[in-house]
């Protein structure tokens, strides 16, 4: 079964099944369970160190707005794409 899109109103988190580092602002991660390396740049690793807990997705798309220089529209779709890259890994944990 296919999973449901993640949207401004899901609330995630970071698997615990990741282990993290940061290397000069960007974050190395592998995932215990599907084996696979990430290397995120300093905005991914900004949005994985906002979903250490649960977040609303529209709470984090604020937080990237307040911190970033970007509209609405494409702050929000390249969150939800980035989440649901993440998600599609079975990296975050839905509530």
């Amino acid at each position: 079964m296919k999973k449901q899109i993640l949207t401004k109103d899901s609330i995630i988190k970071q698997t615990g099944d990741v282990v993290a580092s940061e290397i000069d602002g960007e974050t190395v991660m592998m995932s215990i369970e599907n084996g696979e390396y990430y290397g995120l740049d300093g905005i991914g690793s900004h949005i994985w160190e906002l979903i250490k807990k649960p977040i609303k997705v529209s709470d984090l798309i604020d937080s990237m707005m307040e911190k970033y220089e970007v509209d609405f529209d494409t702050c929000e779709k390249d969150v939800l794409a980035f989440l649901n890259d993440l998600d599609r890994d079975n990296i975050l944990v839905r509530y």
